[in-house]
C-alpha cells in the first residue's frame, strides 16, 4: 500500500470524502478511503495499492464486460454485449469528430485498448490502415487477443521502443486515465506523441453527476480500488495544463448513464439486502436524462489539444 500526494499540486493536504467498498467483495467489510485534495479538488483513493499490488484486484471473473472482455454469463451482460456493435459505432463517431484528414492517412493510438475491438472497428469500418493504428494494453491476455485476431500493434506500455518517434492524430484514453498510477508521466508521454494539430480524447466517470449523488458509496463508477482518481469538472483541466494541453470542449456520454444507474441500483440492493427496484431505476434514468447540463452527466468525454507556452509540469507522479 502507498500514500501519495496530489498529482496536480504535490499537496498532501486532504479531507475525507467518502468510504466505499470494493464492489466485488461480497462481504462489503473492507472499505477504501476516498480523499479530496484541498489544493486542487481532485478526489483520490488514498492510501491505495501500489503498481505491483493492484494487479491482484483485476483478476475477478465478474470484472466489467463493458471495459474488459467477452466472458459473460448473465442475461443482463449478454444483452449489454449484444449492443457492442452500436456502442463501437457511437464511440468511433465521437473519437473521429472533426476529422478532415483522409482516413487512410489518419493515425490513432488507444491507451487501454483491451482486446482491440475499437481499433479493429476503426480499421474494418472506417478504413484506417493497420499500420496507422496502435494500442497500449498491460493485460497480456487481452493484448495477445488484439494481436492474434486483429493483427494490431499492441504494446504493454508507452515506453516501448516500437513507438519510436511516431506521433498520432488521435490519442484515446477511454475510461483509462483513472486507472493509471504514474499519471503525470503518462500524460507527459501522451503530449509528446500527439501531433501538433492532433486531438486527445479522454472519457471519464463524473463524480459530480446526478447518479453519483443519488447512489453515494454504491455508485458503481467509484470502482475502488481500481479507480485511483476521480475528476470533478475543472480538475482534469488543471492536470492537463501541467503538460501543455487544454480542453477544447466536453460532452456527455449517455450510454454510461444507463449502465451506471442500473448497476449502482443492483449494488445498492445487494448491500441493503433488498429486491432489485426497477421503478427506482426508471425514475433515476428519467431524472438523469432530463438534465441538460454536462456537469451532471454520468460520464464526460473531453477533447483536448496542445497549447502554446508550455512551462513544464510541477505535479508529482502519483
Amino acid at each position: 500500500m502507498e500514500t501519495v500526494a496530489c498529482p496536480i499540486t504535490n499537496s498532501t493536504e486532504f479531507t475525507d470524502y467518502l468510504q466505499v467498498p470494493d464492489r466485488f467483495d461480497s462481504s462489503g467489510k473492507e472499505r477504501w478511503r476516498l480523499m479530496r485534495s484541498t489544493a486542487s479538488g481532485l478526489i483520490m483513493l488514498n492510501p491505495r495499492p501500489d503498481s505491483s499490488e493492484i494487479t491482484l484486484h483485476y483478476h475477478s471473473g465478474q470484472y466489467d464486460p463493458y471495459l474488459h472482455g467477452q466472458n459473460s454469463s448473465s442475461f443482463r451482460d449478454k444483452v449489454y454485449l449484444a449492443a457492442r456493435s452500436f456502442l463501437l459505432r457511437y464511440r468511433a463517431k465521437i473519437i473521429l469528430k472533426g476529422i478532415t484528414k483522409p482516413m487512410q492517412q489518419l493515425s490513432i493510438l488507444e491507451i487501454g485498448c483491451s482486446t482491440g475491438a475499437l481499433l479493429d472497428y476503426l480499421h474494418r469500418k472506417k478504413g484506417v490502415t493497420l499500420q496507422n493504428l496502435a494500442g497500449v494494453e498491460p493485460d497480456t491476455e487481452a493484448a495477445e487477443h488484439a494481436r492474434k485476431h486483429f493483427g494490431l500493434q499492441v504494446y504493454p506500455s508507452l515506453h516501448e521502443e516500437g513507438f519510436g518517434e511516431k506521433i498520432f492524430d488521435r490519442i484515446v484514453l477511454w475510461h483509462t486515465l483513472e486507472h493509471i498510477h504514474a499519471i503525470n508521466e503518462t500524460v507527459e508521454l501522451v503530449a509528446k506523441k500527439l501531433a501538433p494539430e492532433g486531438v486527445l480524447v479522454i472519457a471519464l466517470p463524473n463524480p459530480a453527476s446526478f447518479d453519483a449523488g443519488l447512489y453515494r458509496e454504491n455508485w458503481i463508477a467509484w470502482d475502488a480500488p481500481r479507480h485511483l482518481y476521480h475528476f470533478v469538472p475543472g480538475t482534469l483541466e488543471k492536470l492537463l495544463e501541467l503538460h501543455n494541453l487544454n480542453i477544447l470542449r466536453e460532452r456527455p456520454y449517455f450510454p454510461d448513464t444507463l449502465y451506471n444507474i442500473f448497476h449502482s441500483e443492483k449494488l445498492r440492493c445487494q448491500r441493503e439486502k433488498q429486491k432489485f427496484n426497477a421503478l427506482r431505476v426508471t425514475g433515476a434514468l428519467l431524472e438523469a436524462t432530463a438534465m441538460t447540463r454536462a456537469e451532471k452527466a454520468s460520464s464526460l468525454v473531453y477533447y483536448c489539444r496542445k497549447k502554446q507556452g508550455h512551462k513544464g509540469h510541477q505535479g508529482q507522479q502519483g
